[in-house]
């Protein structure tokens, strides 16, 4: 029996032609993400989920994150703090500076924006039991 899925804002395809196994029903694709997610910033489209995946492949960060989005004069600003690896935040500033450059050059080239980046300590972004609140958006809307 198949699944009714209504409005549950996930992002897919659906795909109305006939399988190879000869099924005629409407098949639905893995879904991509959740549209309720999604954050337009300066006329980019950017999933918090693009910024996570970038964060996984590093060893200096942890997965906690979170986004800060406002607006300063306009233009809408990001501003990311992510938590850092134990061996990485001590009191070498120059070893922070260098991961906090290459955070920011990674996570730029992905996504296609500038981010300002702030590294807190480790266990310092508040943890949660269900959904992590990944978003914190500030920009008052009119």
């Amino acid at each position: 029996m198949p699944v009714v899925r209504y409005r549950t804002r996930d992002l897919t395809r659906l795909h109305y032609d006939t399988c190879r196994c000869g099924r005629t029903l409407v098949r639905m694709e893995k879904c991509a993400g959740r549209s309720d997610d999604l954050l337009i910033i300066r006329g980019v489209n950017l999933f918090p989920s693009q910024i996570e995946s970038v964060l996984l492949e590093m060893d200096e960060t942890t997965p906690n994150y979170l986004l800060v989005v406002d607006r300063v004069d306009n233009p809408d600003t990001l501003e990311l703090h992510v938590e850092v690896e134990d061996r990485f935040y001590n009191d070498k500033i120059g070893e922070l500076q260098s991961v906090g450059k290459k955070i920011k050059n990674q996570i730029e080239s992905a996504i296609g924006l500038s981010i300002n980046i702030k590294l807190v300590e480790p266990k310092s972004i508040a943890r949660s039991e269900g959904k992590a609140k990944r978003v914190v958006d500030k920009r008052k809307m009119k």
